[in-house]
């Protein structure tokens, strides 16, 4: 914001400022490993192949993002795919899981999502 009248030297020096920061888009993609998830965009790609996913789909890879590789539980999944009030049985989310992995894994050598049994999954980064 600047406020008319103002001195050029003032906005040229706001310019460079703006120019300094980091892109916006940086804080809209999620990365791990060669897997990417464009936040504005809904998109998400593997090793810069585009890969269709599902609104429940993209939220599941978004929550796994967004622990960093850490451990999310399936209480966790739940409350951030479906919602608090949704009541989603064990089996579910294991289809569901199923899904993502073949969408993200197919035609890759490595695997991005681990199960860690009793607790949850991981994804590797």
């Amino acid at each position: 914001y600047l406020v008319k009248p103002f001195a050029l030297p003032e906005l040229l020096a706001r310019v460079r400022v703006f120019g300094r920061r980091g892109k916006p888009d940086d804080a809209l993609r999620l990365t791990a490993a060669d897997l990417s998830v464009d936040l504005a965009m809904r998109k998400v790609s593997r090793a810069g192949r585009p890969i269709d996913v599902t609104p429940q789909e993209f939220r599941i890879l978004v929550c796994l993002l967004r622990a960093k590789g850490q451990v999310v539980t399936r209480a966790m999944l739940c409350r951030e795919v479906w919602g608090e009030t949704h009541e989603i049985l064990n089996n579910s989310i294991d289809v569901y899981m199923s899904y993502v992995r073949h969408k993200i894994d197919e035609g890759f050598g490595s695997r991005l999502i681990r199960t860690v049994r009793g607790v949850g999954f991981q994804l590797r980064t």
